[in-house]
């Protein structure tokens, strides 16, 4: 186990830190949860506008399609905020000047948008549909902007102009390429193969991540590598989110759209909830059980006091005070069922929903709500309640046999602490 640790701190730390390190990818992270306070708004209209409990659907029923304005409205613009934020914060980056760069990708997206019949914009690329090309063509455009700036082609005017108007014209000549080049890229690709930008990022890149992202063994993955990024110190469900959170995010918009069309099955199993409300119970690695196993299962005084510590933000979600103060980082014991803990809560879920015994998630909730409660609201069935407490019981005992070791090893040290202290008070005499 020694020669493990030793090879994650020797090969897979440093690639790691380098991946979450890596701007872009960091851009996509922040630039998606940026559109999260949309999507909660979003989720909240819709559990209102199909509430679990039949007498409140009866009562809200004459007002649905108005509460599914509000829910069209937020999740329905979810790419068309991306394309904003993802440039906005790859642009914060690399210090440019950040809000151009969100206005001119912002544009860059609308243009590469096909028109309809009659010449309007086509609305279902606003949507999740969309995300990927706005996540592509805000990347371009800020690079773009940057390759401008740092040739100094750009608009200068005299010192004594306001800078907000000395911003504004910096910005025309790279806007000027940008939308050139969306323009001709689009005109190119329709001419030629009959497909508009969107359409070929949609069918090169967006379906097969899409097939991918909801398959098990792409779940088993995500859960293994986040494991492994955390196991050295290196905040995995960041770095994973931002790969597969645009993925994962389209699929809680088809269930969200599939629910407002009244489908009794929604389409998607893996979303963004499946991770957050029945995987992750107490926070990464489904920890929850661990931290009530610390107080009420260990010897050890420091393990009952960092239990005792990690419960309540556990309850939120939050496990950082387990993470490392146990620690499970760098712990070759803990390691193991930091692990599989979730991999196999990951499996239950799965089939609990792919069998249709549970309902599947479509309301997209904030990540802090605390179990139990988080299952029900997600998803408006009671089951889900049941779902979460089988995952946390499966947790714990995985845990069990692994903290009892653990927990021998602390008694013995504080046993020869203890001594060593007494040895040492008896020399003073």
């Amino acid at each position: 186990m020694e020669a493990f640790i030793n090879f994650l701190d020797r090969y897979f730390m440093p690639v790691a830190g380098k991946i979450a390190e890596q701007r872009h990818l960091k851009a996509l992270r922040d630039g998606i949860i940026a559109t999260m306070p949309l999507l909660l708004i979003g989720s909240f209209f819709l559990i209102v506008a199909f509430p679990p409990i039949p007498y409140l659907a009866e009562l809200v029923k004459p007002y649905v399609n108005d509460l599914l304005r509000i829910v069209n409205a937020t999740f329905g613009i979810m790419a068309m905020v991306a394309s904003f934020s993802i440039a906005y914060a790859l642009s914060s980056s690399y210090k440019l000047d950040a809000l151009a760069s969100g206005i001119l990708s912002l544009s860059a997206f609308m243009l590469a948008i096909p028109p309809t019949k009659d010449g309007n914009i086509a609305s279902a690329w606003m949507g999740s549909k969309g995300l990927f090309v706005a996540m592509i063509i805000a990347i371009i455009a800020v690079e773009i902007q940057r390759k401008f700036v740092e040739k100094n082609i750009i608009i200068k005017l005299p010192e004594g102009v306001p800078p907000k108007v000395s911003r504004a014209f910096a910005a025309l000549i790279p806007g000027f390429a940008i939308l050139l080049v969306i323009w001709i890229v689009n005109m190119i690709l329709q001419r030629s193969v009959g497909l508009s930008i969107p359409d070929a990022i949609y069918k090169v890149i967006a379906i097969p991540l899409l097939k991918l992202g909801s398959s098990l063994p792409a779940v088993i993955l995500a859960i293994l590598v986040a494991q492994l990024l955390w196991s050295v110190g290196i905040h995995g469900q960041a770095i994973v989110e931002a790969i597969m959170g645009a993925v994962w995010l389209t699929f809680a918009q088809q269930n969200a759209a599939a629910k407002a069309a009244g489908e009794a099955v929604l389409p998607n199993i893996v979303t963004l909830q499946f991770f957050q409300i029945f995987i992750q119970i107490g926070g990464t690695g489904t920890t929850l059980a661990l931290a009530l196993l610390l107080i009420f299962a260990t010897k050890s005084a420091q393990l009952k006091a960092i239990g005792k510590t990690a419960i309540w933000p556990g309850i939120f979600n939050i496990n950082e005070p387990i993470i490392f103060g146990m620690p499970i980082v760098m712990n070759p014991i803990m390691i193991i069922p930091f692990i599989l803990a979730p991999i196999s809560t990951a499996l239950i879920t799965y089939f609990a929903m792919a069998l249709n015994l549970v309902a599947r998630p479509y309301a997209v909730i904030p990540w802090t709500t605390p179990a139990f409660f988080s299952g029900f609201f997600t998803t408006g069935d009671w089951k889900a309640i049941i779902l979460q407490l089988v995952n946390f019981a499966v947790a714990g005992l995985i845990y069990y046999p692994f903290l009892k070791l653990w927990d021998g090893m602390k008694v013995e040290e504080e046993k020869q602490l203890e001594e060593e202290q007494e040895r040492l008070a008896e020399s003073k005499i």
